[in-house]
């Protein structure tokens, strides 16, 4: 049996785990990741989600201004799009040059306990059994496996949705494809502004007139998400595609991952039909790749120190040992409902005046179809005014002492994690457990002993700007949405968007709207400057 001794073992190579590698390694510590797949990235560069949305800050940060520089980054203001393969190799580079040391092909599949302290992780590779002592864990693998292994009590889905967890989308990479035509088409279908809000973006329509005709058998998303890959020509250009849909889910049930797999695998080729038949841009798009890795959203969530509340978003809640900001919106992709496709608001029996409230609809039986609101209740929506904070106690966990968990398993409710899930906060939440790590074995205590203001502390040191309000996008962002709330209605939009009636009756929605970083600066931002939705 082969057996490592390090001091911070970190298990997963997705996002959260690389920039914890890094983080940890670069204050010198004697650090090793395991990664069960043969390369880095997770769902950022298997799973063909290149897009990065939210705060993007320390590790995130160095890593897409690497690319950047190197010309693979498809650069824009919010959600900018890294090569998927390229990015594989600046994370590797990252990590080796802090002196973490990999291991590929590596699979975690117990831990072994000292009391409430994990002693070693088991492991299997090529080499056989494998057992890796460290003196502190980081549980980085999306699934909460370490800390399921070891004890840490944890929830799966809620009880509104039955304990469904949220749909999974299978990514694509498609060549062959005019983006140029594409958001001709898209930028004239806003234009036109007919189709709100009956639906939230030109290609979802068009996929609605597929299902009316028989090319669809069912509706699958009201939209997707659609990145170009850089370097790739506007005309004949090569994307990633996150479109099809699978729902009911049970994510930690192999049967059931396997259904979702094939049903994503037949979704694929119906929507390369059906996107040549019916999308301006797609007419000669064909599959080249499909994702390595299932565009799993959630499964376990542990229950830590603080659990991150559905609430705390639309609430703007601020912490003070807090460790990333999210300025997003809410971000539940719907258990069930292909129709709705997403849910962007939280209920609350009160309204939450940092949100914007709408009275909860009881007859809407797609959006509630098992727990049904109350008559007086209310959907609360996230306001782009504002933003809230994601505190470091999320990434400690209950009853184990020397397990730090980051990624979109931390210590959060339903609807918080499907917001905090995204790329940018795990990375963030990954830094974190990487400095964290490190100031508790210079002070010998444990995780749950360590104040988490003294982690905020160390990552602003190391130029994280937490005592910061969001900049740049967010704050042309928070600026439209102050205008908005003095002067304009909010309107409920298909995908349960938040979209906006301007005073000449035109609806608009305030996310995603121009790949233009000059359209940023709102004392020089033309008068008749419109902003341009983008799937």
């Amino acid at each position: 049996m082969i057996e490592y001794d390090v001091d911070v073992l970190v298990v997963g190579g997705g996002c959260a785990g690389v920039a914890a590698g890094v983080a940890a390694s670069r204050r010198g510590l004697r650090t090793l990741l395991i990664e069960n797949m043969n390369n880095l990235g997770g769902i950022m560069t298997n799973g063909y989600v290149p897009g990065v949305a939210g705060m993007i800050e320390g590790v995130c940060k160095e890593l897409l201004d690497r690319l950047d520089k190197n010309g693979k980054l498809f650069d824009t203001p919010h959600t900018p799009a890294v090569d998927p393969e390229y990015c594989k190799f600046e994370m590797e580079n990252m990590l080796l040059s802090s002196g973490c040391r990999i291991l590929y092909g590596t699979r975690a599949v117990d831990a072994i306990m000292d009391g409430s302290d994990i002693k070693s992780v088991v492991c299997y590779s090529k080499s056989g059994r494998m057992e890796i002592k460290a003196n502190l864990f980081i549980d980085a693998t999306g699934d909460a496996d370490i800390a399921a292994f070891s004890g840490v009590p944890y929830e799966v889905g809620n009880s509104e949705y039955m304990g469904l967890n949220l749909a999974h989308t299978l990514g694509l990479r498609m060549g062959g494809v005019n983006m140029k035509a594409f958001r001709t088409a898209n930028k004239a279908w806003v234009e036109d502004n007919k189709g709100y809000p009956e639906n939230m973006c030109y290609a979802g329509e068009c996929m609605d007139k597929a299902v009316a005709a028989g090319d669809l058998p069912y509706p699958l998303f009201p939209g997707g998400l659609i990145y170009q890959v850089p370097g790739t020509d506007d005309e004949n250009a090569d994307i990633t595609f996150c479109v099809g849909h699978s729902f009911y889910n049970h994510n930690l049930d192999v049967e059931d991952l396997s259904r979702q797999l094939v049903e994503q695998h037949r979704q694929s080729l119906w929507l390369e039909n059906v996107f040549r038949k019916y999308v301006q841009g797609f007419e000669n798009c064909r599959i080249t790749g499909v994702g390595s890795l299932p565009g799993i959203r959630d499964s376990r969530r542990i229950v830590g120190e603080y659990v991150y509340k559905d609430t705390d978003i639309a609430a703007a809640r601020k912490f003070d040992d807090s460790i990333a900001k999210f300025p997003e919106i809410y971000d539940s992709h719907h258990p069930t409902s292909g129709y709705w496709g997403f849910r962007h608001h939280a209920l609350s029996k009160e309204k939450i005046p940092a949100g914007i409230n709408i009275p909860a609809d009881p007859n809407d039986k797609a959006m509630y179809p098992f727990a049904v609101p109350d008559e007086g209740d209310w959907a609360v929506y996230s306001n782009p005014t504002e933003y809230s904070e994601v505190p470091y106690r999320c990434i400690v966990p209950l009853k184990v002492d020397n397990l730090f968990v980051a990624g979109r398993c931390v210590s959060t409710e339903f609807h918080a994690m499907a917001a905090v899930r995204i790329i940018s906060i795990c990375m963030s939440t990954g830094q974190a457990a990487g400095v964290a790590a490190d100031l508790c074995l210079k002070a010998g205590i444990t995780p749950r002993e360590l104040d988490g203001r003294t982690v905020r502390d160390e990552m602003i040191k190391d130029g994280v700007p937490l005592d910061k309000a969001p900049d740049g996008y967010w704050a042309f962002l928070a600026h439209a949405a102050e205008e908005d709330a003095g002067q304009n209605e909010y309107v409920r939009l298909r995908g349960d968007m938040m979209g906006v009636k301007l005073p000449d009756g035109k609806i608009t929605m305030r996310f995603g709207f121009s790949d233009k970083k000059e359209d940023l600066a709102i004392e020089t931002r033309p008068d008749d400057w419109e902003p341009e939705t983008v799937m």
